[in-house]
């Protein structure tokens, strides 16, 4: 956007125009009347970007049309292939990964499916052997460290939830952008109050060798 370098309004006549490409324009104000020169801003063109959407254990590649002048970051809400995704990983024309990026300079976009359930592991400690489950729940669904939760009968209490991003040991995060949940197994005497049932939202169930830390 031009604006005038006496008053700041945006609104000019163009007096002169000279060049192809960058544009040297001779404009005035029509605000405070004061003739200034300016270079032309590049119209925006569109771009085919590389994008990998990824639903629960699939992945698949497909383009989206986006302008140079428009500016990319994680967490950004799109529609493609009838699809609600949201941006989970930009990787640059350097092929590093970052959090936010001018359209022109982005090689490929991650995005996960917004239109399915969550699906999400919980691993649960029962000293040294783990019991391990894949659930679906809602997007919106929350788990926050310290939860008691319960699946089969058997509670268990959040210590560690692992993110697209981070591992954490506090706060809460939604299942969105959970990747792990894990817990400690609770003694079957043990009064405190279970917060979430999970049992149903079990779609696989196995025992592993303890992996977190």
């Amino acid at each position: 956007m031009m604006v005038c370098p006496s008053c700041g309004y945006d609104d000019y006549e163009i007096l002169k125009s000279k060049g192809k490409k960058n544009k040297e324009l001779l404009v005035q104000c029509l605000e405070c009347n004061h003739v200034y020169h300016e270079i032309a801003p590049e119209e925006a063109y569109e771009l085919d970007v590389r994008v990998i959407i990824s639903e629960f254990e699939k992945s698949w590649k497909t383009s989206i049309k986006l302008y140079s002048d428009e500016y990319l970051e994680t967490g950004t809400l799109l529609y493609i292939d009838d699809k609600d995704v949201e941006v989970t990983s930009i990787e640059n024309n350097d092929g590093n990964r970052v959090y936010e990026c001018p359209v022109v300079d982005i090689k490929t976009i991650w995005v996960k499916s917004l239109d399915t359930l969550a699906r999400i592991g919980i691993s649960i400690d029962n000293q040294g052997n783990v019991i391990s489950h894949k659930i679906e729940v809602e997007q919106e669904f929350i788990i926050s460290i310290g939860d008691i939760g319960e699946i089969n009968g058997l509670k268990f209490k959040v210590y560690g939830i692992k993110t697209l991003e981070r591992n954490m040991k506090k706060g809460f995060a939604y299942a969105r952008v959970i990747k792990r949940v894990y817990g400690k197994l609770l003694s079957s005497k043990d009064k405190s109050k279970v917060k979430y049932d999970l049992t149903e939202y079990v779609v696989k169930t196995t025992s592993k060798e303890k992996s977190y830390n």
